[in-house]
């Protein structure tokens, strides 16, 4: 039987006027990334082309465009952004061949097509499913039609077809990747009410668990029958396949998700939901994000040092608004403000123009390269990052993230307008403001973050309640021209440490050392004189010896908090004279700062540094 979700995410169109950490940055990637027109035009010249002769998935990047863009158009309202959407939807229509091939590909090289071809035409598929959504475009479904008949006529379990897993062509890297093509196809079946698709997506799931015992080179993926076990707690997400690819798996997940949003078989609900929980159980870093490399692998073999990539986060914050729209649940939020906050902000460059492909807690940041599939997943992402702050249900608006913003509701007395000012996470007062012409009954469900210390008084028009933290506070009332709602988040400085190491946190925020912010960086020319590797914080028990609230630097996203630390002894470099005693305890000061400004300090840092 299928279940109604207990909310879901607003259109972003119903969106506006976005302020603070998010919208700092979602005009960054707006400006430095989306509206780059040099790069979209290179993007859609090599489907015009079609002279592409290497492997890499290039071919993927106008899809991940058109998502980021269309999204971004549907928020800021920027005319420009629109009319460079509808031109590319025109000239990919024009590059797109008869038998409905979409590629960057020469004839020549395709058997019928090339190795990561599922992979680009799962983002392509995306972008212009988002294009039909917000821009009503059927030109777009139009283009995503003819493409899903290809696919569906050479990959598939008749005679003749390609399976989904298994050697080249067209699965992917290390012998196949191809179950993550079921996500789009199945909302294509949707949108164009394709009930052959659909057929199509049921019977290749069919086929998961046999054609993974065929092709045990196929480790990106994995059997539909571990993945059962791993939603019950049977297995662990890492032995679905040796190695597994944790961006595949969720895309993988993704499909099944859309697939029981469709069918209504909660079989396949169970399975993503408890992958969902068990990832997050297990996985997720302090930081949001998950992963050693791109891989889901024991926990023996994690360590700051280990380079996290973007692509599945931005596949997890997908799949945690499922789990969020499914259930309701404020955990669901909550992962996906740790994860937008710090770790995935943490790879964009400030100014927007590029992301890191890896960026561990500790070490230095990958340099940014590209075009490549992370900073293609980014901007799509931050493209949408506003959308993750509301939801609704009838009769009910639910404050998901706190972000300064405009949200436009529709009720039964009209539009209700919310407007939410803070500087969340900087400071923890919030104020939501009613506009409304004619008093509506509507319930307002607010998230209380689960780090506060304890109840949260909250104001509405003289009337008082209480958020208890980890849930929602249910607001049911009638609401009047300006009515507000007050109430002020504690947001405590918190200490993760194990004796050996400590991370800082503040609120939802997780602080870094970067070793170029410091205010006295103790340089000898050019040289460092200390690395992050150098440094102890002061920490007793689970808490700093010292600590208050400082300025960040311009242009950083704050605030900074100064507090205790030292300088760790040196090793004996030298064959002679030993390292003079000075070589320790100059630092008495550490300046931390939001993870989140990685790509605005860049150079070396550590989220963990060793305790005093």
């Amino acid at each position: 039987m299928h279940m109604s979700p207990v909310q879901t995410l607003v259109s972003p169109k119903q969106v506006s006027n976005i302020g603070g950490f998010i919208g700092e940055r979602f005009e960054a990637n707006l400006n430095g990334r989306l509206k780059n027109w040099h790069l979209m035009e290179e993007f859609i010249r090599m489907h015009e082309a079609k002279d592409h002769d290497g492997w890499f998935w290039l071919g993927e990047q106008v899809g991940k465009w058109l998502d980021g863009a269309a999204y971004a158009w549907s928020i800021s309202g920027d005319e420009r952004l629109k009319e460079a959407i509808e031109e590319i939807l025109v000239r990919l229509r024009k590059s797109q061949e008869d038998d409905g091939y979409l590629g960057i590909t020469r004839r020549i090289q395709r058997t019928p097509v090339r190795g990561m071809q599922l992979y680009e035409w799962y983002y392509v598929l995306h972008g212009l499913l988002v294009c039909h959504e917000l821009l009503d475009s059927a030109l777009a479904l139009e283009i995503a039609v003819d493409l899903t008949e290809l696919i569906t006529k050479y990959w598939g379990t008749g005679e003749g077809q390609y399976p989904l897993a298994g050697p080249y062509p067209g699965n992917g890297h290390d012998g196949g990747e191809g179950t993550l093509i079921l996500e789009p196809v199945v909302l294509v079946a949707k949108a164009a009410d394709r009930p052959d698709f659909l057929r199509w997506a049921e019977d290749t799931l069919g086929m998961w668990d046999a054609w993974a015992d065929q092709y045990p080179e196929s480790v990106h993926t994995g059997p539909y029958c571990l993945m059962k076990k791993a939603a019950a707690g049977e297995v662990k997400i890492y032995e679905i396949r040796e190695n597994i690819h944790a961006h595949t798996f969720h895309m993988t997940l993704l499909g099944l998700a859309v697939l029981y949003e469709t069918t209504g078989t909660t079989e396949y609900r169970d399975v993503v939901l408890g992958c969902i929980r068990a990832i997050a159980d297990e996985y997720v870093f302090i930081s949001g994000g998950m992963s050693a490399g791109e891989r889901y692998v024991e926990h023996r073999y994690y360590n700051p040092r280990n380079e996290i990539e973007v692509c599945p986060q931005h596949t997890w914050l997908l799949l945690l608004e499922k789990a969020l729209n499914w259930t309701g649940e404020a955990r669901f939020a909550e992962e996906i403000e740790r994860t937008l906050f710090n770790s995935f902000l943490a790879a964009q460059l400030a100014d927007g123009s590029n992301w890191s492909y890896m960026t561990p807690l500790n070490g230095r940041a990958q340099e940014p390269f590209g075009p490549n599939c992370c900073n293609a997943a980014g901007h799509r992402i931050a493209g949408r990052m506003p959308a993750f702050a509301y939801g609704q249900s009838s009769g009910a608006t639910w404050i998901h993230q706190f972000i300064p913003s405009q949200l436009q509701t529709d009720t039964e007395a009209g539009i209700l307008t919310w407007t939410l000012a803070t500087t969340y996470p900087e400071n923890g007062a919030v104020t939501i403001r009613a506009a409304i012409g004619t008093p509506v009954k509507h319930r307002l469900n607010i998230r209380i973050p689960s780090f506060v210390p304890g109840p949260v008084t909250v104001r509405v028009a003289g009337e008082t309640f209480t958020g208890e933290p980890g849930v929602y506070l249910n607001i049911d009332r009638v609401w009047h021209q300006d009515d507000e709602v007050s109430f002020s988040l504690p947001l405590p400085v918190r200490v993760i440490a194990d004796g050996t190491s400590a991370a800082v946190c503040r609120g939802p925020i997780v602080y870094c050392y970067f070793q170029e912010c410091q205010p006295e960086p103790m340089r000898f020319h050019w040289i460092r004189g200390v690395y992050p590797e150098d440094v102890e914080l002061q920490v007793e028990g689970q808490q700093l010896t010292s600590v208050e609230e400082a300025a960040a630097p311009d242009e950083f996203l704050g605030p900074g908090l100064l507090v205790g630390g030292g300088c760790r002894p040196r090793p004996k470099l030298f064959a002679g004279e030993p390292m003079p005693d000075t070589a320790r305890s100059e630092i008495q000061r550490l300046l931390l700062l939001p993870f989140a400004n990685q790509g605005r300090a860049r150079g070396h840092y550590a989220v963990f540094l060793r305790q005093a």
